[in-house]
């Protein structure tokens, strides 16, 4: 029997005050502090079990999300760094999860150039 999907409201209250939901995209945005705004920067921060730790990384796990092997890294699906929804978020090796970081950047500026 499939197992039912995550939902917001199936994050513990600790977390949950900590997410906002967006509409728009159907990402969990994280509203609690962040990585700070330097390269690399924007991801959500959460002392969990004692350690502080990316926020989207514990709701991947207590959503029920595999543990990560050594070298992944999760991508985030709809390129919104601050989002922690489980479904939006895909465990990759950090070669290909650069590789479409790349891509997007690409196809955003491409994008852009268009318009």
């Amino acid at each position: 029997m499939a197992r039912a999907p995550f939902t917001l409201d199936d994050l513990p209250a600790r977390l949950r005050a900590l997410v906002q939901l967006c509409p728009a995209k159907g990402c969990w945005l994280w509203i609690g502090s962040t990585s700070g705004t330097g390269r690399g920067g924007g991801y959500g921060r959460v002392k969990w079990q004692g350690v502080t730790q990316a926020a989207h990384k514990v709701v991947w796990l207590v959503s029920g999300g595999r543990l990560l092997r050594a070298g992944e890294q999760l991508d985030h699906t709809c390129t919104v760094r601050r989002c922690c929804n489980p479904a939006h978020l895909s465990p990759l090796f950090q070669k290909r999860n650069m590789k479409l970081a790349y891509s997007r950047r690409r196809a955003a500026f491409t994008a852009e150039a268009a318009e």
